[in-house]
Formats: structure tokens, C-alpha cells, sequence
């Protein structure tokens, strides 16, 4: 009996430190519907006391990971019963019987006829007998004794107090525990003679026995303290071994030897669930609470008043320390989230105070399962049927049984270049992964392959050709082990309310990597995948797919058309793809040899076992589907998705995102849309059933969009027979669309969720500590403004009206970093932040989004963000809502630039994979830093570098870029190219066009054999970066000079720093600062460098704003916009108190506007009271203006 959890939180928290109970059974709790949610890293199962005051009340805490769910009760009795697994299951029951309340026989039985066996009923009965230490009986305690008696229970109470009584300073036993006979002889029972704050003692229940520990977990690697000479020392690959050895010998030769180096020089984690750590316990914490132990020891033996005040007080000062230490604590935690701490530590932070971490949790499922391996057996036989061919209709089995009795010639295609052997450079690019992935039931790290040594990364690859010659995927790769994700706002007891996540060999993965690199290659060159489908292709979002369908709405509503829209949901679509099509679809597209065959071995013999924390089910097979987690499956999946599209007609429109089918329709005429979506329907539904996908008639969903007044009919579409559902509105890929397309649910629903998003940065951002401004800015932008910008290209086609609704989340986003006043104006939060309006914003993105568009004339948006066939139409009819192209045309005209005419790079082909040649680098400069070096000592060891390329042609590139001009110059010997370029290019177009000459001569000269000097690291980055780029200048130099290196050239490219007195460096620079005199040069320009003269339109566009601003107090201070380095300051209460005199906005001079009063006067001088006043005009501070601000008399 706790007496109030809420007042008591601190000693139950401190009890559950100390003792870390599996369950903990409450009464008294005295909450109600509205307390918050507490104890959060403990599931707690819940029935409050409906009162006007806070009484009675009971819970059932449990360990976070604990499997468990809440047994349903219907009895008077103040109870809740909760269903646990330990080693078997158990029904724990909290119950609370009032001294004010009748207790009857008759209420206990109904309760023991409704809990599931065995079961332990624990709780505060206030009912006094003999039988367990108490000296007198009252009624209760004799209706408790027989319902013992006649239900055959058991009493494990011993015969120690459990109860004390301030008011009569006695002892007594009033609190029971009652067990089925099946748990009387595992569980002791004990008492702690510590109340924790109570005044009830805790009740202790051990199991006799050793209980499995359920909260186990896989031990993990901690990659961080490895040490990795040592691994690769350890971890060498013999490759005269691998040539002998089977493909699944040599598998789990190299998975072993992995594994053996990595236990040599990787520690592991225990397994455990990690303790609630205290970083806030001190020695004055520790001291306080023995003093209060002694003091209660004290009572306890000598029960005087006198003992029991001093009990008290001691407690109570116990509390205030912790209290006070926890503050400090939080206060020095959160204060050290600021700009000055690295990235990662900042994000990990965030995530502890945001509460992100999440305990492994057992699902309790609603059938028979007593024990952990059973509830995985469950979970697996239902992943195993979502795969099964049972999911199939009638018709699809028998078409799916016919068809397969044709094989699939498996001949040919040796002779294809993407059946040639894997390369150094493809397994280096395979390896070059930023994104950490779990490993799977080999426990092999993708760390671990990347630190291997050169000669055992050779080994490796021998051993990938060796798979690849003989195509053949080995069975320890096929196996799977699942993870059950709970998905959200789903019932935990149900198994379909669970996500398979499956974790599979990273060696594996690596090879899937290898094999999907060629086959993406090859469905793009052939433009195989349908020009619509944006899912998981390089270059395209779901943006694409929303612009395309706010323009055809747009367009229909101009015409005064129905637009009918109808989404469609693919049942189980991952789990149910007919692998004999995806077979039937590569060899369509003259897929042939090593690469079909293999393919063909990775999608069959796919096994998988339900993981539980460390606990494994029975093995099943995934009969259909392609494999979760495979990088092979998504492009296998987006295939067997094109021949959906391929039977749509032509005046159809249509999009695809992997499996998000969305089909319209436009027309005057409302059923001449139905007739044209009914017929596009049925073809779908007949192309399904012979690829074995199956819609859902449930969430397959049809949304009429019109402007027309009045009632109109709902379109009456069929899908298999069912009719379609008709909404008013649907969130499509994350936004909602309407029925007049107004997107105001969508903005409703957008600043709901950013204004939850805030409530993290309300913990940071307190005025006097906390993180700082440049910290929280960059929180800000990451979980709100992100969220803002999702969509922002197409609901910025919204009323201004509307718009406005998000600009009070951007407002308080920015008054939390910066620690602005409330009544601070929204014009002065801009410049103060230099962050820009929600509107100029929403601008920028159109213009970025449209640029890139523009760069890819195959891109299925391009004529999206062109001018529209209606553009009269829409300029007679300016009530009706423009397009996205309008919007661009309109937002340019204002900031005086012509998208259309600038010459941007179109997207090229990128160079085949398996033609890729590693280009090799000297950094041999990096190792000296020209600031504390002196020039002479680089200029020397330069000319030791040209001895070592003495017989290398030299060529030299630079970049300059000024305010005026954008140049570049490349020269060797007397070759000599200087060029200026478009003004608004970067400086790193600028070096970038400087090799593309230099290699230009380097090809038109033949020259055998060059080395490029360049002073830009992040040119040759990017040059020599096996990475894939968005920038198609980048790519056409790569493609240019692998080329070049494929014929024989020997190019070498070699960093050396600028300004230190390089003779080829300086004439190289020279010549590139001379191009601001040259005619310029008609370079096409990657579509990045436009990002940067939007920004700086649109900064003028602002600028211009802010200097109409003349009686704004922040524009005195601050007349041209900008970042003020002067405001990150290490100490936040000087940020905000800096940021508040700036704007001219405090408390003590603008509250008045808060609470409707007066504005304040000068109690000295009688004059308006503001920031300037004080700081400059008021002469009663004189003498303190000039005792510190000298330097200003």
C-alpha cells in the first residue's frame, strides 16, 4: 500500500532501483483519469477510484519487458488482475478492500471465478485475524478465513507486521497475500522493514527456484573499444582453402574466421537489460537516506513521539536532497546539449530525454502458450501463413500451377558484361555504407568486413566470384531471424498487430549488393521499370507523385471537371509477389546466366525463426514473397510491380510508389469517370490474378474531387465485386487530400503534430539554462520545420488564409531557441534567427524541386513544373487555384529569374558497374597543416613530389570565385584553358570544370600518363568517391576519366594546398582570378549551384522587406540581415537576456500587453519605459551607464 504514488514517486522509484521486482502489486495509488502516465520504463496496469478526491485506487507494475496483458474483470471490488509470463504463466492480482467498505464472501469468489490459474492475489484487505499475527478478529478477517477455507486457497503470510499506525503507534497485519496451491511452495514470503515512504512495509515474494531471465538479449558487439590491428591480424582468409572448399564449406570458413578474430578483439555487451542508471545520486543522497534508515530502526524499536517526529523530519529531508540533487543533475545534463559538443552525442541525448529508449518487450498473445518458445511459434506460424500459397485465390492457383510447369531455360547469357566477375572496386563500393545494420544469426558485423585487411578483402572477393561462377546462394544466407515489431495504436495481444523485421547474414547482404548494383544498372539503361514508378529509384520521392496528382486535380477543376482518384491497397503484397513472375519478368528482359540463375537460388529455400529476446522458435519456410530484408528484394518487387501498369489505358493517370497504386480520372461528365475507372479497375483486378496480388476492398479507398456546388452523387466503382469506399478526404504518402483540395485537414493535422514535436524543445529551452540557440535552431529544423517541409511544394498551393495557421508553430519554434518575449514581433524573430518566413520557405522549395525536375526532361514531374496547356484558361479564371508551374512562374517573375533558361546539366548515364576503375589519389600534403608550417618546408617537399612524377605529364586547376565572376584555369606547359563562368556557379563547379579540361586535353592530346594537381579536397572527393552522386558534373567527369582509364591513360590526381608558394599552384591561380576578363563561357551547370541564387533572391527579396522597417526596434541594431556570431554564447541566460534587449521586448517593458494593463512609465522620470531608455535616456542611471559603458563617453 503505497499511499499515493504520486506523492510517494520518489521512494517507489527508489524501491524499484533497489529491488528490481518483476511485478509490483499497488493499492492505494489515489489517481484518476487524468494523472499522467508515470514509472515510464515499467508497463502499469491501471484502475482509479472514480472521486472528486483523490482515494483508493489500485495498480499492477510491471518490468518493461516482461510479456503480459491485462485480464478483464467485472467485479465491485477495487481489483486489477494482469496475466504474466515467467516460467510459466501467472495471474498476479492488486486489490484494495476499504475499512470503511463491507467486505463479502460472496464479491472474493466472483473474483477467484474470473482469474485464469494459477494465480496470487496481493492486497491491503484491512481485515484483522490470528491466523496471520494479529492479536484480535473482526468481521472482515472472518469473512477472509472462510473464503479460504471453502476456495481451497492458500495463505502465504507469515506472521510479521505489515502495518503501522501513526495515530495508535501500533503494528499490526492487515495487508495478505493468497496464492493457488500450485505457487504456495515456490514463492517465499518476506517483509522489508523499510516502509519506502509508506506506511505500509513492503511485501516481498522470491521464487523458490531460478526463473529463466525472459529480459534476456542477443550480446551485442561493442564496435566502439575494438580493437581493429588486432582483428585484422587475426582475421586473414586462406584463398587456397576457399578454392577447394564447397560454397557452404567456405561460407562458414569465412563466417568462423571472422567470428574467431572478432573475440579476439571485440568485447561484448552481457545480454542483460541495462540498469536504470543514477547519474544523479551523490554522497549527501546517500547520507541523507541512512540517516533516515537509523532514524526509522530507532521508532521502530522505541515507538515514542519524540522518535517518530524525528523520523519524520529525516525523511523529509532525505526527500529535499534527492529532490534538489535530481534538479542539478537535469539542469548540468540538458545544459550540455549545446553547439560546442559533437552531432552524435547531441542526438543521443535527445533521444534519453525524449524518452526513445525501448525495452525489449514479449507480446502475450490471446492463445494457449506457456512459454516463450510457444509464443514464438505462434508469432512464426502466423508470418509463415501471411506467405502461404493459401492467400492465393482459386483462380491464381491454378493459372500460378499451369504456368510452372514450363521451365525457364537457364542457358545463355555467359558472354554479357554483368556476368563477368565482381571486381575490387564493386566489393569496395558494396563495402562503403554509412547506414549501421544489425547483424544477423551469424552475429558478423558489416564493420567487421569493412576492417578486414587488403588481402583478406581479396580473399573475399574470390570467394563472392566463386559464388558468382557457380551461382550459387548459400543456404546459411537464406535463413532469417524476425524480429516482432508491435505496430502502432494495434492490439499487442493479436499477432497480426506485429511487423516482421528480419535480420540476415551482413556477408550475405553484401553479396545481394553486388548482384543489385549490376541489375539496377541494366533496368535503368533499358528503361525496363515503368517511367511512373518513384518508388526506390534513384532521383525520384513521393513529392513526384504528389505534384503530378495536385496538378491533374488543379487541371480538372479549371474545366470545371470531375477529377475521381481511387487508392489502392495491395494485400500482403511483399509477403505474396509470385516469384515464378519475378523469373518470368527478368528473363523478359534478357536477364540470362549467372545473374538469373542466382537470383533464382536467393528467392527459394527461404527459411526464418522468430526471435525473442534470446529465444528462438521452430524453423519455418516462407513459401512465397520476397525475402524481408533483402536488398535484392525491393528491385525484385518494383519489377513484378511494372506489369500492374502496363494494361492501364492511355487516359488514365497513375502513379506508383513501390506498392501505392493511385489511378483518376477526369472528365465532365461524373459516370464517364466511373466508366473509364471501372474499366482501368477491372483490367487491374485481371492482371493481379494472373501476378498472384490481391487488392484490398477494405482500404482501397475513392475520392471524388470537384468544385461544384451542391449535391452531387458519390461515383460507384466495384473492385472484385465490392464496392469501393467513398471518402471525403485521404492521406496519400503522407498527405491529405481533400475533396475541393483546400488542405486544410492536412494543416490541422501537420500543426497537431509539430506541436507535439515542440514540447521536447520546451524542456531544452529554458531561459536562464538549458541548450543553447545555435543547438536548439538546428533541433528545431530537424524535428519540426522537417515536417513543415515534407509536402510544402503542394499544400503551399493552399489559401494564404489557411498558410497561416502553421505560422504560430514556426513562431514558437523560433522564440524557444532564440529566448525571444512572447510579444517579441514575428518580423524581429526572423532577423534575430535569420531564419526565414514558413512562406519564403515554402518558395525555396518549389524553386529547388523544380530545378531539379528541370535537369531530367525523362523525369515523369518534368511537365508538371512546365508551363500548363491551360495556362489562358487558368489566367481567366483567377479565383481557381494555379498549379505548381504557376506558382514557380509567379514566385520567379518576383525575384526576377527565369528557371527556363538556364542550362542545366541533364542526367547521364552513370558508368557500368562492373567497368568502374578505382582512381588513384596522393595525399601526401595532408600530413602538414600550412598554418603551422612554414612555406618553404611544403614548397621543398613538392619538389620531391615532382621528382616522384617526373615522367607524368603535370597539369595544374584552380577555381576563383568573386563577387562578380566565377572562373576556372587549367595549365600544362603551354597548354593553357581559362574560362569564366554563370556568376551564381560554386567553387566547387568551378574545380570541378577545371579537370574536366585538363582531362579533355589530356584525351584529345593522348597523353599516356598525367598527374592533376588540385588544391580542392573536396573536387577529388568527389571524383574519386565510389559513392553514387547527384551532381551529373561529378558524374560526367568520373564517366570521362574512367574512360580515359580504361584505354591505358595512367591519371593520378594529387591534393596540394593553396597560397603556399607552389610555382603551378600560383600561375594556376593567377590565370583562374584573370578569367573575370574573359567573355563567358556557355557551361551547362548541375542543378545544386541554383540553390544558391534562389537563396540569395530570395534573401534580397527579404532584405528589401526588412528595410521598410524603420520603427522596428531590432532594425536600429540590426539593419542588414545576417547570422551574429556575437549571439551563440556558451551561457544560455546571456543569449536570452542578449536577444531580449536587441528585439526591445522584456518582461518588465512589455507585459502590459500580456494582462491588458497600461503601458509602464518611468517611476523616475515619468517617460514610456523601454530597453532604450533604461540602457541610454533615462538619467537616473548616469552614473551606472558610465561606470560600464566607458568607452561610450
Amino acid at each position: 500500500n503505497c499511499r499515493s504514488l504520486l506523492r510517494n514517486i520518489d521512494d517507489i522509484n527508489h524501491f524499484m532501483d533497489e529491488l528490481r521486482p518483476i511485478a509490483l502489486a499497488l493499492q492505494e495509488t489515489h489517481l484518476h483519469d487524468r494523472s499522467p502516465h508515470i514509472l515510464r520504463r515499467h508497463r502499469v496496469f491501471r484502475k482509479d477510484r472514480l472521486s472528486d478526491t483523490p482515494s483508493g485506487g489500485v495498480a499492477v507494475v510491471l518490468q518493461g519487458g516482461v510479456a503480459c496483458s491485462e485480464v478483464p474483470l467485472c467485479t465491485p471490488l477495487e481489483a486489477v488482475a494482469v496475466r504474466l509470463l515467467l516460467d510459466h504463466l501467472i495471474t498476479v492480482v492488486s486489490l484494495y478492500s476499504p475499512p470503511n467498505t463491507p467486505l463479502h464472501l460472496s464479491e472474493l469468489q466472483g473474483l477467484v471465478g474470473q482469474l485464469p490459474q494459477p494465480f496470487m492475489i496481493l492486497g491491503d484487505f484491512n481485515a484483522h485475524h490470528p491466523l496471520w499475527g494479529n492479536i484480535r478478529q473482526d468481521s472482515r478477517g472472518g469473512v477472509v478465513e472462510r473464503f479460504l477455507l471453502a476456495s481451497g486457497l492458500c495463505l502465504l503470510n507469515g506472521r510479521e507486521p505489515t502495518f503501522f499506525s501513526a495515530a495508535h503507534t501500533t503494528f499490526t497485519s492487515i495487508d495478505l497475500s493468497i496464492s493457488s496451491p500450485s505457487l504456495f511452495p515456490c514463492f517465499t514470503w518476506n517483509v522489508l522493514n523499510n516502509p519506502f515512504g509508506s506506511d505500509h512495509f513492503p511485501i516481498v515474494l522470491e521464487s523458490v527456484v531460478q526463473l529463466p531471465s525472459l529480459l534476456k538479449r542477443i550480446p551485442r558487439w561493442k564496435l566502439d573499444k575494438a580493437d581493429w590491428s588486432l582483428f585484422g591480424l587475426h582475421s586473414t582468409l586462406d584463398p587456397s582453402m576457399l578454392s577447394s572448399m564447397s560454397p557452404e564449406d567456405a561460407t562458414l570458413y569465412i563466417t568462423e574466421q571472422i567470428l574467431n578474430a572478432a573475440e579476439m578483439s571485440i568485447s561484448r555487451t552481457s545480454g542483460n537489460v541495462p540498469k536504470k542508471c543514477k547519474p544523479w545520486w551523490n554522497k549527501e543522497c546517500a547520507t541523507t537516506l541512512a540517516d533516515q534508515n537509523r532514524a526509522w530502526g530507532k521508532f521502530r524499536r522505541y515507538p515514542i513521539s519524540r522518535n517518530l517526529a524525528e523520523f519524520r523530519q529525516r525523511r523529509a529531508k532525505a526527500r529535499w536532497t534527492r529532490k534538489q540533487s535530481k534538479w542539478k543533475s537535469w539542469m548540468k545534463y540538458v545544459s550540455y546539449i549545446n553547439n560546442f559538443v559533437p552531432a552524435k552525442e547531441v542526438w543521443d541525448r535527445y533521444r534519453k530525454i525524449n524518452g526513445d529508449y525501448r525495452c525489449f518487450a514479449i507480446p502475450t498473445l490471446d492463445a494457449p502458450s506457456s512459454s516463450l518458445v510457444d509464443i514464438g511459434n505462434i508469432l512464426g506460424e502466423h508470418f509463415y501463413n501471411t506467405s502461404s500459397s493459401a492467400n492465393y485465390s482459386d483462380s491464381f492457383s491454378r493459372f500460378k500451377s499451369r504456368a510452372e510447369q514450363q521451365n525457364i531455360s537457364m542457358t545463355g547469357g555467359d558472354s554479357e558484361p554483368y556476368n563477368q566477375p565482381f571486381t575490387q572496386c564493386e566489393l569496395e563500393m558494396a563495402l562503403d555504407i554509412t547506414r549501421v545494420s544489425a547483424p544477423g544469426p551469424d552475429a558478423v558485423h558489416y564493420e567487421m568486413l569493412r576492417r578486414l585487411s587488403p588481402e583478406s578483402l581479396k580473399s573475399l572477393l574470390l570467394f563472392f566470384n566463386l559464388l558468382w561462377e557457380k551461382a550459387c546462394f548459400p543456404h546459411a544466407w537464406k535463413h532469417a531471424h524476425v524480429i516482432p515489431l508491435l505496430k502502432p495504436q494495434k492490439d499487442p495481444s493479436l499477432p497480426s498487430s506485429y511487423r516482421p523485421i528480419a535480420l540476415t547474414s551482413c556477408v550475405g547482404k553484401t553479396f545481394e549488393r553486388l548482384i543489385n548494383r549490376r541489375l539496377v544498372y541494366i533496368l535503368e539503361k533499358q528503361k525496363v521499370l515503368d517511367k511512373n514508378q518513384c518508388g526506390f529509384r534513384r532521383g525520384r520521392s513521393t513529392l513526384d507523385n504528389l505534384v503530378r496528382l495536385e496538378t491533374v486535380i488543379r487541371e480538372a477543376f479549371v474545366n470545371k471537371q470531375h477529377c475521381v482518384a481511387v487508392f489502392f491497397d495491395l494485400d500482403k503484397a511483399y509477403d505474396t509477389t509470385w516469384r515464378y513472375g519475378i523469373l518470368k519478368d527478368l528473363y523478359a528482359c534478357n536477364i540470362r546466366g549467372r545473374m538469373f540463375q542466382c537470383i533464382k537460388n536467393f528467392l527459394t529455400n527461404r527459411t526464418s525463426q522468430v526471435r525473442l529476446g534470446s529465444t528462438l522458435s521452430k524453423p519455418f519456410v516462407q513459401e512465397n514473397g520476397v525475402p524481408q530484408g533483402g536488398i535484392l528484394s525491393v528491385t525484385l518487387f518494383v519489377l513484378k510491380m511494372n506489369s500492374l501498369a502496363r494494361v492501364l489505358p492511355q487516359s488514365i493517370s497513375y502513379s506508383l510508389y513501390a506498392d501505392d497504386i493511385q489511378i483518376s480520372s477526369s472528365s465532365c461528365n461524373l459516370s464517364s469517370c466511373e466508366r473509364q475507372l471501372q474499366l482501368a479497375i477491372n483490367k487491374l483486378c485481371k492482371r493481379t490474378d494472373e501476378n498472384g496480388f490481391k487488392f484490398s476492398a477494405a482500404k482501397t479507398v475513392c475520392v471524388p474531387f470537384c468544385l461544384r456546388r451542391g449535391l452531387s452523387l458519390d461515383p460507384a466503382l466495384e473492385l472484385n465485386g465490392t464496392l469501393i469506399p467513398v471518402r471525403k478526404e485521404h492521406k496519400f504518402l503522407g498527405v491529405i487530400f481533400d475533396k475541393k483540395l483546400t488542405f486544410i485537414p492536412h494543416l490541422k493535422y501537420l500543426k497537431e503534430i509539430c506541436l507535439r514535436s515542440t514540447n521536447l524543445l520546451k524542456v531544452l529551452a529554458h531561459k536562464s539554462w538549458g541548450s543553447d540557440r545555435k543547438c536548439l535552431l538546428h533541433l528545431y529544423n530537424a524535428l519540426v520545420r522537417s515536417r513543415l517541409d515534407y509536402g510544402a511544394v503542394v499544400y503551399g498551393s493552399a489559401r494564404p488564409s489557411s498558410l497561416k495557421m502553421l505560422d504560430p508553430v514556426h513562431h514558437l519554434g523560433l522564440r524557444l531557441a532564440t529566448g525571444a518575449f512572447r510579444t517579441s514581433p514575428v518580423l524581429s524573430l526572423y532577423a534575430e534567427s535569420n531564419e526565414m518566413s514558413l512562406c519564403k520557405r515554402r518558395q525555396y522549395l518549389s524553386l529547388t524541386y523544380a530545378s531539379r525536375i528541370l535537369a531530367n526532361p525523362d523525369h515523369p514531374t518534368y511537365h508538371s513544373v512546365q508551363r500548363s496547356q491551360f495556362y489562358r484558361l487558368f489566367e481567366n479564371k483567377p479565383s481557381i487555384v494555379r498549379p505548381l508551374s504557376f506558382r514557380i512562374e509567379q514566385v520567379c517573375s518576383s525575384l526576377q529569374l527565369r528557371l527556363d533558361k538556364l542550362n542545366l546539366i541533364q542526367n547521364t548515364v552513370c558508368v557500368a558497374p562492373w567497368n568502374m576503375v578505382r582512381v588513384f589519389c596522393d595525399w601526401t600534403f595532408t600530413k602538414f597543416n600550412k598554418n603551422s608550417i612554414s612555406a618553404l618546408a611544403i614548397q621543398q617537399e613538392f619538389l620531391d613530389l615532382e621528382e616522384k612524377y617526373k615522367d607524368y605529364v603535370h597539369f595544374y586547376t584552380d577555381g576563383a570565385k568573386t563577387s562578380s565572376f566565377v572562373g576556372c584555369a587549367v595549365h600544362s606547359g603551354r597548354f593553357v584553358k581559362v574560362k569564366r563562368l554563370e556568376e551564381f556557379a560554386s567553387i566547387f563547379t568551378a574545380e570541378i570544370y577545371a579537370v574536366s579540361f585538363a582531362l579533355d586535353n589530356i584525351l584529345k592530346t593522348k597523353t599516356r600518363r598525367a598527374v592533376i594537381f588540385v588544391d580542392s579536397q573536396s573536387a577529388i572527393s568527389a571524383i574519386c568517391s565510389l559513392k553514387a552522386t547527384k551532381n551529373m558534373l561529378v558524374e560526367q567527369v568520373r564517366s570521362k576519366l574512367n574512360g580515359a582509364l580504361r584505354k591505358g591513360h595512367n591519371i593520378k590526381f594529387c591534393w596540394v594546398p593553396s597560397h603556399v608558394g607552389i610555382k603551378g599552384n600560383e600561375e594556376a591561380d593567377r590565370l583562374a582570378v584573370s578569367s573575370g576578363n574573359c567573355s563567358q563561357y556557355q557551361a551547362s551547370l548541375p542543378y545544386q549551384d541554383i540553390k544558391s541564387l534562389i537563396k540569395l533572391s530570395l534573401f534580397r527579396l527579404w532584405q528589401a522587406e526588412w528595410a521598410m522597417e524603420s520603427n522596428n526596434k531590432l532594425h536600429v541594431s540590426k539593419p542588414v540581415l545576417g547570422s551574429w556570431e556575437s549571439s551563440s554564447l556558451k551561457n544560455r541566460f546571456h543569449e536570452v537576456v542578449l536577444c531580449r534587449l536587441r528585439i526591445g521586448h522584456s518582461f518588465l517593458t512589455h507585459r502590459y500587453l500580456l494582462y491588458g494593463e497600461d503601458p509602464p512609465v518611468c517611476e523616475h522620470c515619468g517617460d514610456h519605459l523601454t530597453i532604450l531608455h533604461i540602457l541610454w535616456l533615462c538619467p537616473e542611471f548616469d552614473t551606472e551607464r558610465r561606470a560600464h559603458f566607458p568607452e561610450f563617453f
